[in-house]
C-alpha cells in the first residue's frame, strides 16, 4: 500500500522538500537499508584487507588488482538502466491497473438510487440490497487477493456479523456447488431484483434497466480484472526478478570491489 505523503506538500515551504526527501515510512530510504549497510560493511572489510599489510603480499595486490581492473572494464556490458527500467515499468503499469479496476461501488450505487424509483419500504430495500450485493462481491474477492481483507473477514460468519450478508443468503451459497469460487452469485442476485423491479414498475423503463445491467457489468469486469492480475504473475516473474535481482546484485558488489580500489588509490594520491 502506498503511503501519503499528501500533507507534507500541501503548503508551500522551503521546508517541503526536506520533508519529503527525508520522509521515513514507504521512503527509498527504508527499502535501501539492508542493501545499504551490507555494501558498506563489506566496503570497510575489503578495505581493511587490501589496505592491511597482513593479509596481502604485493604480488597478490597487483593480482587483485588486475582482476578488479577486469571487472570494471566489463561492467558496462550488463545492460542495468535498461533492466531497471523495464522491470520498474511494469510493475508501475501493474499497480495502474489495479487501481482502476478496484471496485468502486459509488458509481454503481448512484445508478441504482437513481434508475429504482419508489419511496416505500420495498424500494428502498431493494436499492440497499443491490449497493450490500455489490460491497459482498467485491468483498469475496478481496478475502482471496488480500490477506489483511482475509485476517478481517475469515468466515462467512465473519462477514454476516458485519453485515455485509445475510444468514439465508449464506445459505444460498453454501447450497450453490460449484468447482470454481462463488464470487458472482451476489452479482446474479442483483440481476434478478433488477428484473423483478422493472416487472413491479420501479424501474420505468427497459431502457433504464439495461443501463444499470450495463453499469453492473462493468463492476463485475474491473473485480475481475482484479482476479486475472492475481491468478496471473508477470510473465515469467520468478526466473525475471530473479535474474534482476542477480545481476543488479552482481553489478553492485562487482563495483563494490574496483571502487574500493580505486577509493584508495585516489586516497593515495
Amino acid at each position: 500500500m502506498t503511503i501519503s505523503y499528501n500533507l507534507d506538500v500541501a503548503s508551500a515551504s522551503s521546508l517541503n522538500f526536506f520533508r519529503l526527501v527525508f520522509r521515513w515510512k514507504g521512503s527509498i530510504w527504508k527499502l535501501c537499508l539492508k542493501e545499504l549497510c551490507i555494501w558498506t560493511v563489506l566496503f570497510l572489510i575489503i578495505t581493511f584487507i587490501y589496505r592491511t599489510p597482513y593479509f596481502l603480499s604485493n604480488d597478490q595486490k597487483v593480482a587483485f588488482e588486475n582482476l578488479m581492473n577486469y571487472f570494471n572494464s566489463h561492467l558496462t556490458y550488463i545492460p542495468l538502466t535498461f533492466m531497471l527500467g523495464f522491470f520498474v515499468q511494469i510493475v508501475v503499469r501493474r499497480w495502474s491497473v489495479l487501481f482502476q479496476n478496484m471496485g468502486y461501488v459509488e458509481s454503481t450505487s448512484m445508478y441504482i438510487g437513481g434508475y429504482v424509483y419508489g419511496e416505500d419500504d420495498e424500494s428502498r430495500l431493494w436499492r440497499r440490497t443491490m449497493a450490500r450485493y455489490l460491497c459482498l462481491t467485491q468483498l469475496l474477492v478481496y478475502r482471496d487477493i488480500s490477506v489483511r481483507v482475509r485476517k478481517r473477514f475469515p468466515t462467512y460468519d465473519s462477514i454476516i456479523k458485519a453485515g455485509f450478508m445475510l444468514e439465508n443468503e449464506r445459505e444460498m451459497l453454501d447450497s450453490i456447488h460449484l468447482n470454481f469460487d462463488k464470487y458472482w452469485v451476489p452479482i446474479n442476485w442483483i440481476y434478478a431484483l433488477i428484473f423483478r423491479a422493472r416487472n413491479s414498475g420501479k424501474i420505468v423503463s427497459d431502457s433504464f434497466t439495461n443501463k444499470l445491467c450495463d453499469e453492473i457489468k462493468n463492476f463485475r469486469y474491473n473485480i475481475q480484472m482484479l482476479c486475472n492480475y492475481d491468478w496471473v504473475p508477470i510473465p515469467l516473474a520468478y526466473p525475471q526478478v530473479t535474474l534482476t535481482n542477480f545481476i543488479i546484485n552482481t553489478a553492485f558488489y562487482a563495483s563494490l570491489l574496483f571502487q574500493s580500489i580505486f577509493t584508495l588509490k585516489s586516497a593515495t594520491l
